[in-house]
């Protein structure tokens, strides 16, 4: 079914003044059995970003112009509504919606918005066939938010809306993403599954759509007519069938049965992971990285079959995690615990996790558990570079030379001495806790 991308922009016009979303709340409340402020906002929201969404797709089909065109005009609607919505008072029931809009649902759709104008942008750039794997996608969004680079909030769309592009073609969201995710990417995934869901149950695509070009060829007039019913979308904010962010459908496979299961029990904890489970896991604790209001009791369990398979995978993670959380926090005592259980094996990232962070205050706690373990090389290696590349001469470093002084041996009384004797400062307290660290380390030789 075809209709001109301008023809939807008439109708969003429609709705995005004052009185186009009165009427259109009116609409919507008229339709419900029972009256739900919130499902009524939500319905408006659904239904105006369907209707956004269908117009920047229809104008990719045209031309890279229409759809500048579209994006232009889609973000004027939208501004125009909380202008208008903001500068008008209204009577005190209509004020009350207003003012449940503006502070939850709007800020809301323009970001959303936003991230829709990549998602088209990203389609029409796609090849004719993608990967449907999503959940690299969203580890990717979660690491760019924690760096922090600049102009984060375009960089950020524009992963996310790569996200959207892949589930227009299909691509299936996991459950999980939408109750880990930070709360920049969670609402983004929240309507993207909702516009997806709705993209089924409306004539507008086939969905999910093919790429670009086959849906330009599906699209061609033939004999000149054009089938337009915008009805569609006036009998969705009617109370059709429609979906909304408070009813998010999702697709479920056994991973999603298995991540679940957590969230109650430990139903299957006695089931061996496999790649999938394990690269799961740890894409989950990298999202707590960036959003601690992730379930604590969730990753409590998840922690548990952690240690119950011996998942030395995730110790890249579970380090950075020990770096985030503070020491009283359940989750700390549970990470350090299971980081205690790989023993050696998980040496290799703690090097990883001290080079790529020689300042640290999670370096004395790694240093007192490397000096714990069996003597070998790659253990006083590993200490010795933590100290050395240890940047101030301070508590944290003089802790580090306490474990060098545990951990004992020729090796360390030597090391220390040569410490000792390059230490910056001649009577400092970081000297006096080196004189302390080499009369303990000539304890445990014997000396």
């Amino acid at each position: 079914m075809q209709r001109d991308y301008q023809e939807l922009l008439e109708e969003i016009k429609e709705i995005t003044t004052a009185d186009g979303f009165v009427s259109s709340c009116l609409e919507i409340k008229e339709s419900l059995f029972f009256y739900e402020l919130d499902l009524m906002l939500a319905a408006y929201t659904a239904s105006l970003e369907l209707l956004a969404a269908a117009a920047l797709l229809r104008a990719t089909l045209k031309s890279k112009r229409d759809l500048l065109k579209a994006e232009a005009e889609v973000e004027q609607c939208v501004n125009t509504l909380l202008a208008e919505l903001a500068k008008y008072q209204f009577p005190l029931d209509v004020q009350y919606v207003v003012d449940r809009f503006l502070q939850g649902p709007a800020p809301r759709i323009r970001w959303r918005i936003s991230v829709y104008s990549y998602m088209t942008k990203a389609y029409a750039a796609q090849p004719d066939s993608v990967p449907n794997d999503l959940d690299a996608l969203v580890a990717k969004a979660h690491r760019l938010l924690r760096s922090q680079e600049e102009d984060l909030g375009a960089k950020l769309a524009a992963a996310l809306g790569e996200i959207g592009a892949r589930m227009l073609r299909g691509a299936r969201l996991r459950p999980v993403w939408l109750q880990v995710s930070h709360p920049r990417i969670q609402v983004v995934l929240a309507g993207l599954q909702t516009l997806m869901n709705n993209l089924r149950v409306t004539p507008y695509f086939n969905y999910p759509l093919e790429d670009l070009a086959t849906e330009r060829q599906k699209r061609r007039k033939i004999k000149g007519n054009v089938v337009a019913d915008l009805g569609v979308f006036r009998n969705f904010r009617q109370g059709g069938t429609g979906y909304t962010e408070l009813n998010i459908a999702c697709e479920r496979d056994e991973y999603d049965a298995f991540l679940e299961s957590f969230v109650s029990g430990f139903q299957y904890l006695d089931v061996e992971p496999d790649q999938t489970v394990i690269e799961l896991i740890t894409m989950i604790l990298e999202a707590r990285l960036v959003h601690p209001g992730v379930d604590g009791r969730f990753l409590l369990r998840l922690l548990v079959y952690c240690n119950r398979w011996k998942l030395i995978q995730v110790s890249d993670a579970i380090l950075e995690l020990l770096a985030e959380l503070d020491w009283d926090d359940p989750l700390f005592y549970e990470s350090w615990s299971l980081l205690n259980s790989f023993s050696g094996r998980a040496l290799p990232a703690m090097r990883r996790f001290a080079r790529a962070h020689r300042d640290s205050p999670l370096l004395p706690y790694l240093a007192l558990f490397v000096s714990s373990g069996r003597p070998s090389k790659r253990r006083w290696s590993l200490l010795k570079e933590i100290f050395e590349h240890y940047p101030e001469e301070n508590e944290d470093k003089a802790h580090i030379a306490l474990s060098i002084a545990r951990y004992g041996g020729e090796d360390a009384v030597a090391y220390l001495e040569q410490g000792l004797n390059s230490a910056k400062h001649a009577n400092g307290p970081y000297k006096k806790a080196l004189e302390k660290a080499l009369a303990e380390a000539k304890r445990e030789t014997g000396n």
